[in-house]
């Protein structure tokens, strides 16, 4: 009960001079049945590059979920074609022609603005396996990357992850058509990828074999994350587990299956993981099951449209595909606030804020916060949060945390009612002043209304703070 909180607050309280208790007031909150989706991290629609746009891809729904905000972009490089006929296309042997990569800058950027986020992936065909498959010889793999890095620079803030892509079937380093399978040519396009992006954006591997390799250590590496093509869909997830995969450039004698895959459980708690489903496995696929491998892997995105579409018939029969998808990537829950001190002009308040990530994933990268005080819709006061103060990533999922902040309210501020809110935009200075990149609280106040407003970017945590115009 909000006003009821509010009346405790006042009534009969005793000054913070007297050295009595303070005023104190207590909001609880319930949490949203549906997640909110965030760029921040979510599950992926899909997007194909060159017959569709933002206006095409901005509202991808499924089970109940969306629009989601992050979306994957498959870009053909042997020619301005929808992806599924890219293997149609010609053998690349060359440069690309700079109308196309103009045209690749002027695509991606037409997302600024709609609130999402992207995962890239560049490609010379869309499968099947054999050898009409056809990537590129790796300098002219290396040739384009050198082509197209100026473009994913311009348009950093808009990108979520760049999956590796490039060699083999789908770009998904295996079944390369020009001799790309091994382990120097994927240090080649990793080295060259690493130069032009590392402490920009995550770039992300298909097989944690690979990073194993490149890296030369089992220790999470920073700017290196994973996609994982065939989540809980096979014992190994089609290859994923492999410690030793010949035809793919490693082998990890001194690994097993178990232990492949807490590696990959460790990349994943450091940085991005994010996957797609590749075929009906019941062993992973019902729900104790698939929860249980989800919590283990801290998916930041996973396809929201799985492939095969069984596996989303599968999941609706168990009875899990909702709930699943409303816990992939972020879901930051705010269960309660308490609000001490002298809500005067000038006086020192101190809030408390408790939170719970209640999804897979979590919030990557440090986003600042700030408390907003609005009159009639009106912002009266922005009073900053310090990032050490309020740092959302280390919330662990299903973990309550209570952070304390605090501050003075301004001396100009005139004593009626005002609403207290959080701002959190996003980091990257293009995208910090859109409502639409701001992440959501996914709470709900005593009327069961959302307290996250998308016009705004404002989640209501206060609506009805009365400041007074002396002390009690």
């Amino acid at each position: 009960m909000v006003a009821y909180a509010f009346a405790c607050l006042f009534a009969g309280a005793a000054s913070s001079s007297s050295g009595n208790a303070q005023p104190v007031m207590r909001t609880v909150f319930s949490p949203n049945s549906k997640t909110i989706s965030t760029s921040e991290g979510a599950p992926y629609g899909d997007c194909d590059f060159w017959v569709k746009g933002p206006a095409d891809c901005n509202n991808e729904s499924n089970f109940g979920y969306g629009p989601t905000k992050v979306v994957r972009l498959y870009i053909c490089l042997s020619g301005e074609v929808s992806v599924g006929t890219c293997s149609q296309q010609p053998a690349v042997t060359g440069p690309l022609s700079q109308a196309m990569v103009n045209r690749i800058n002027t695509g991606i950027a037409a997302f600024a603005g709609t609130g999402i986020r992207l995962i890239i992936r560049f490609v010379y065909n869309y499968g099947p396996i054999g050898p009409a498959a056809m990537d590129a010889p790796l300098n002219v793999i290396l040739t384009h990357l050198n082509q197209l890095a100026p473009a994913l620079l311009a348009n950093k803030d808009l990108i979520f992850a760049l999956e590796a892509s490039f060699i083999g079937t789908w770009g998904e380093w295996h079944h390369s058509t020009n001799g790309n399978d091994s382990a120097d040519a994927h240090k080649a396009l990793l080295d060259q990828e690493l130069s032009y992006f590392s402490g920009v954006f995550p770039i992300l591997i298909r097989y944690p074999g690979d990073l194993l390799l490149y890296t030369g250590s089992s220790a999470p590496p920073p700017n290196l994350g994973l996609h994982n093509d065939y989540y809980a869909s096979s014992a190994d997830d089609g290859g994923t587990w492999r410690p030793c995969a010949s035809s793919l450039g490693y082998c990890f004698k001194g690994y097993t299956r178990s232990r492949m895959m807490s590696y990959a459980a460790a990349v994943s708690a450091k940085t991005v993981y994010a996957g797609e489903f590749g075929a009906v496995y019941e062993t992973l696929q019902n729900c104790p099951a698939l929860d249980a491998y989800s919590r283990r892997f801290h998916p930041q995105s996973i396809s929201l449209f799985p492939y095969p579409p069984e596996v989303g018939t599968e999941l609706q029969r168990e009875g899990c595909a909702s709930s699943f998808f409303d816990q992939v990537g972020t879901r930051i829950v705010l269960q309660q606030t308490v609000i001490r001190g002298d809500p005067i002009p000038g006086g020192s308040l101190s809030l408390a804020l408790t939170m719970v990530n209640a999804g897979y994933g979590r919030v990557i990268r440090e986003r600042p916060v700030t408390l907003i005080l609005t009159r009639n819709g009106q912002t009266v006061a922005k009073i900053p949060i310090p990032a050490k103060t309020l740092d959302l990533r280390v919330l662990q999922r299903n973990t309550p945390k209570t952070f304390h902040f605090k501050f003075k309210l301004p001396r100009t501020l005139i004593p009626g009612e005002v609403s207290a809110a959080l701002l959190i935009p996003d980091p990257a200075p293009s995208l910090s002043s859109q409502p639409a990149y701001a992440l959501p609280l996914n709470s709900l106040d005593r009327n069961n209304r959302s307290i996250f407003d998308p016009a705004t970017g404002y989640n209501m945590i206060a609506p009805e703070l009365t400041i007074s115009s002396a002390h009690f």
